[in-house]
């Protein structure tokens, strides 16, 4: 088997209501009023949200992705709204594993965004890319009891895998991880 060739995605991306654009310190200001706004919420399932206490805070949050993009270890994305150019979240594959072809969605969403589908949006966008330049197993994990992001997935076309017990930490502890899988529609790179 033929190892896959590296791969970048493109800094910007649009869709039909949005604008997914790299994450960088231009943008610092409005992520962390999207923080502040939805901390309550999203703290609930990610325990990185604890970790931004201040600007500054998103600021060194920022330097780590810009570090694991230019490593391919995470691609992040800040998701605009096309009309207002009002911050709705972020969503990017990270866990990529260019030898196996896959990679995993990692995402949120401000409050005031939830609900409108912009994530299906941004995540159908994405998955795309991905295996349009090889990729060939995607997945989004969640808590189980995480309803709104397993219904992303849902609507996005991924098949739940498997749920793994006691496998995810958050604020109130450990909690049971549920795996959704997409495979690529094209054929397998690298096979001969």
């Amino acid at each position: 088997m033929k190892k896959m060739e590296k791969f970048k995605l493109p800094e910007q991306i649009e869709t039909e209501r949005t604008i997914l654009l790299k994450r960088s310190h231009e943008h610092d200001k409005q992520m962390w009023e999207a923080i502040e706004e939805s901390r309550n919420t999203i703290r609930e399932w990610l325990f990185w949200v604890d970790k931004q206490k201040s600007y500054e805070d998103v600021v060194k949050a920022t330097e780590m992705f810009e570090s694991m993009w230019q490593s391919d270890t995470e691609w992040a994305y800040n998701i605009y709204h096309k009309e207002n150019n009002l911050i709705l979240g972020c969503v990017g594959p990270h866990n990529i594993i260019f030898r196996n072809q896959s990679a995993e969605f990692g995402y949120w969403l401000r409050n005031s965004a939830t609900g409108k589908g912009y994530m299906t949006e941004a995540i159908i966008a994405l998955e795309q890319k991905l295996f349009a330049a090889g990729m060939h197993r995607l997945t989004i994990c969640c808590d189980v009891n995480n309803q709104a992001s397993a219904h992303v997935a849902q609507r996005a076309g991924y098949q739940l895998e498997s749920v793994a017990k006691e496998a995810t930490y958050h604020a109130s502890g450990l909690h049971d991880l549920a795996t959704y899988v997409k495979f690529s529609p094209y054929p397998i790179k690298g096979f001969s």
